[in-house]
């Protein structure tokens, strides 16, 4: 090799290298711009993680992630004015304006809504992706009074885009769990007086009836509701349920959806006369 032609490859050589370091450093190199120079251990919460650069994850709350793999929540509630929307939506649906209601947090998706991906089974049950184009955010409250002393609550979800009560259903408060009693002082029931069939599905489509803008296309249409009672052939039985489902639609290849791959509307109402649950899906599909 004469002297021209070695030191031709010596500049070869570094520039690959030199190369090869800028591409590492572009790659491998994930932290934002000013995130690098963070003082990783003084970040405790969500805005601290966002003012170090960090990048911030769409979901429902927002969260941040910092380069060792702490996630922070934004747990700053929404505008007053959204909650004030929702809050109106979920007392015109009960029928009681003066409920008193308590803001408990947000998600991509009602409890009982949820449209999934790259679905693959396995021995304990499957796995699969939540599609973001899927997500149907909603806002979620707690009542503050116990239901008929139940020691228990109603809980409401609140679509964020179409101001929808969408589902509604009995936990336990936010503050105790189901061990803790808190000031109950017992337990009461949901199905005491006894009425009649007639007198519950009155009932239950009262509820109905106070929604009319998202509940009418399957009160309206040809799907005939499913009386599914939870004891068949009894004359009081614990929960009446009302059911449409839209089996009609159909969603796009390789999608499933868990639990309904179809609009939905439910209405569970007690021996009594109490409304138990109420799921309306169907306009989560458009």
């Amino acid at each position: 090799m004469t002297k021209n032609a070695k030191i031709y490859a010596v500049i070869a050589v570094v520039a690959v290298l030199g190369a090869s370091y800028g591409v590492y450093h572009l790659l491998g190199n994930k932290a934002p711009r000013g995130a690098e120079t963070a003082d990783l251990a003084s970040i405790t919460n969500y805005d601290q993680c966002v003012e170090a650069g960090f990048a911030i994850m769409k979901s429902n709350p927002e969260q941040c992630m910092t380069s060792d793999g702490r996630i922070f929540v934004n747990k700053k509630p929404p505008a007053q004015s959204e909650l004030d929307k929702a809050e109106q939506a979920i007392r015109t649906f009960m029928g009681e304006p003066n409920l008193e209601l308590k803001y408990t947090g947000q998600n991509n998706h009602p409890s009982n809504f949820a449209i999934l991906s790259n679905v693959k089974q396995n021995d304990g049950g499957f796995t699969a992706d939540n599609p973001k184009e899927w997500d149907r955010p909603v806002y979620i409250f707690q009542q503050t009074d116990y239901i008929n002393d139940r020691c228990e609550v109603y809980q409401y979800q609140v679509t964020q885009k179409t101001n929808q009560v969408v589902e509604v259903g009995i936990v336990y408060p936010i503050e105790r769990s189901a061990t803790i009693p808190g000031n109950c002082t017992g337990n009461g029931s949901l199905d005491w007086p006894l009425i009649s069939k007639d007198q519950i599905e009155q009932a239950a489509f009262a509820y109905l009836g106070r929604d009319p803008e998202h509940t009418k296309f399957m009160l309206r249409s040809d799907i005939q509701p499913q009386y599914l009672p939870s004891k068949p052939g009894v004359e009081n039985p614990a929960a009446n349920e009302w059911r449409w489902e839209d089996t009609s639609y159909k969603l796009p290849e390789g999608l499933m959806g868990d639990p309904w791959p179809y609009p939905t509307m439910r209405i569970i109402m007690s021996a009594g006369g109490k409304l138990v649950y109420y799921l309306n899906t169907t306009e989560l599909f458009d």
